[in-house]
């Protein structure tokens, strides 16, 4: 008899799984449809309907498909977890598309969750949308009541278990990286998976993040930020008292220049020559260690005009996109601190002025001017006749162009330039060979315009400081496989293509980040000096002790960089790099970026 029960339960108990896993796969597709087409939230579909994007759609739905179930696992009944999720998704999208038609940005996470955004949405919201959104609520609090008093059906708890286990994966998979406790094995399937089913953060476009993988994914992408480090009132005395010990002088050279040189790299065995008419022109070479490989610009970038790590405990992503919202006005950089010494400050890149949000950053950092590619002009008849087919980026001629006429337009008065080239940027298709033919093609043409850019430019200074600096390596992954300028025990995968080619999670800036930097100045004496010094060092490292040797801007992050590791011997393994990055604490970036600190 108890055998007869059990089997009757037993029974009883699988029907309802299998009603109960029926009506939640109803239900998750209804969320889906809902997203995707009276939303239109959840990304674009390049790929058709087949397999492979019914289980990305499923991907870029599942921060909303997991708190769907969550619903669901609380005992909250059909129509009104469906009825939450459609009200908060509908909601967050005509925020998300309100903030879009103001400011050319969608939602972030940040957004969110920061106190200091209420107040400011408060001023969009309108007699209308305040009922509105009463209503909802009313609505939603009515079908709550009915939910329960008709019964409308209660989960299955082991169904909906069964989808949080499929789905929370999904979800949070952004976190799979920032997780220290997961295994190796763990974030490389993770980051293979994300590559397979084009669910990876476009980090330098929030549009097109938001167009290609949806705002829910998005907002869990953007919510891995780290948040702005507190400042302490002990922190603010031992700022003060610091910064009244840092040596107030001159600076040292009127005509200030940095070249950020994009891709530029080559080492005794790869392209060595081509980089031989800097040398010829007066420049010296030394190594950097760059906290990237084949992207990463803008931090890169960070590092030289603040002084102050971008890959490290306090900062987080893209720092440009990520912090650019809440950076102080006039946040210390080269810029600003040579603009209080009487420098104008002047940044150019043939690129979009948009592109990772520079026109906010250089406003924020305290240039006077940027010119961006549609402010260059057209390039000359005889620089674009011979232009290959495979050449989209705008000629580094523009660029230069514009800073030689900002150069004579000062006549003479100081100045600090900021320059981001272009012309050599990837990919670099194959020519019948791995990529290198077009690179070599790209860089001869750059370190040519270069070279009569630094010519010019010491006739109009003689005593002009111009530093170029290579942000990372090209990511000419198939050709550094083939001639062992990488390892291939850091390679995860590799293939035919430099898209097939990862690394592995546990390789480090000083297996993958050499770049070359070249110094130009008549002190030779501190020419020689600063090469000794920062030699291989990290390039906030490059930016402290060019301002020893070169600037002597009085900013406050790389006085402190020089006094706290920077001049130190070089480290001697990667946790002596670890060691040196996290040596900058926090406050100092409060300072330098988010606080303004008064005596």
């Amino acid at each position: 008899m108890i055998e007869k029960l059990r089997n009757i339960n037993l029974k009883k108990y699988s029907v309802s799984f299998i009603k109960g896993l029926i009506v939640e796969t109803l239900c998750v597709a209804v969320v889906i449809y809902f997203l995707r087409m009276v939303l239109d939230i959840i990304g674009d579909s390049p790929y058709g309907i087949n397999r492979h994007e019914i289980i990305r759609m499923y991907w870029m739905s599942a921060p909303v498909i997991f708190v769907y179930l969550i619903l669901r696992l609380i005992n909250f009944r059909v129509l009104f977890s469906l009825y939450v999720i459609a009200l908060v998704s509908a909601i967050i999208s005509f925020i998300s598309m309100t903030k879009i038609s103001l400011t050319d940005e969608p939602l972030s996470f940040n957004d969110i969750v920061a106190g200091s955004n209420v107040s400011l949405a408060s001023k969009y919201l309108s007699a209308g949308n305040i009922m509105l959104c009463v209503g909802a609520i009313l609505a939603g609090l009515l079908l709550f009541f009915l939910d329960r008093k008709f019964k409308i059906h209660k989960s299955n708890k082991l169904a909906v278990i069964l989808f949080l286990a499929l789905t929370t994966p999904m979800a949070f998979s952004p976190y799979s990286n920032a997780i220290a406790s997961l295994p190796d094995w763990v974030k490389e399937n993770a980051n293979r998976l994300t590559n397979q089913y084009d669910i990876n953060y476009f980090s330098w476009d929030w549009p097109g993040n938001v167009k290609r993988h949806g705002l829910p994914m998005h907002l869990i992408q953007t919510s891995i930020r780290r948040s702005v480090p507190d400042l302490k009132q002990d922190e603010i005395k031992e700022y003060l008292s610091l910064r009244a010990t840092y040596a107030k002088s001159e600076p040292r050279n009127k005509t200030v220049i940095f070249v950020l040189c994009e891709s530029c790299w080559y080492d005794d065995n790869n392209f060595k020559e081509l980089y031989q008419p800097l040398m010829d022109n007066g420049f010296t070479a030394m190594r950097a260690t760059s906290p990237h490989y084949g992207a990463g610009t803008a931090n890169i970038e960070f590092e030289m005009l603040t002084g102050l790590p971008s890959t490290t405990q306090h900062l987080s992503g893209i720092i440009y996109q990520e912090y650019v919202d809440i950076f102080k006005d006039n946040a210390e950089s080269f810029a600003s601190a040579l603009k209080r010494k009487n420098y104008y400050a002047f940044a150019a890149h043939n690129n979009s002025r948009a592109f990772w949000r520079r026109s906010d950053v250089y406003r924020k950092f305290g240039f006077d001017e940027f010119v961006d590619f549609t402010q260059m002009g057209d390039l000359p008849a005889e620089y674009g006749r011979n232009k290959k087919p495979w050449q989209w980026q705008p000629d580094d001629f523009l660029l230069y162009r514009a800073a030689l006429k900002e150069l004579h337009e000062k006549k003479g008065k100081p100045i600090f330039m900021n320059l981001i080239t272009m012309s050599t940027h990837g990919p670099f298709p194959y020519l019948d060979d791995s990529g290198e033919t077009v690179y070599k093609h790209e860089v001869a043409e750059s370190i040519s315009r270069l070279t009569d850019f630094a010519q010019q430019v010491q006739a109009i200074d003689k005593d002009a400081v111009i530093i170029v600096y290579g942000d990372h390596k090209p990511a000419l992954n198939k050709y550094f496989y083939e001639h062992n300028v990488i390892p291939h025990n850091l390679f995860s995968t590799t293939g035919n293509k430099d898209e097939d080619f990862t690394f592995k999670l546990n390789a480090t800036p000083l297996e993958l980040g050499d770049v070359p930097v070249f110094v130009k100045s008549s002190d030779q004496n501190a020419v020689a000096k600063f090469v000794q010094d920062a030699n291989k060092k990290p390039y906030f490292c490059v930016a402290a002790l060019a301002d020893k040797y070169f600037i002597n801007s009085g900013m406050f992050s790389v006085n402190y960089t020089q006094q706290h590791g920077c001049q130190d011997p070089l480290y001697s393994d990667y946790s002596g790099y670890v060691n040196l990055i996290n040596s900058v604490p926090s406050w100092v970036y409060s300072v330098s970026l988010f606080e303004n600190v008064t005596e």
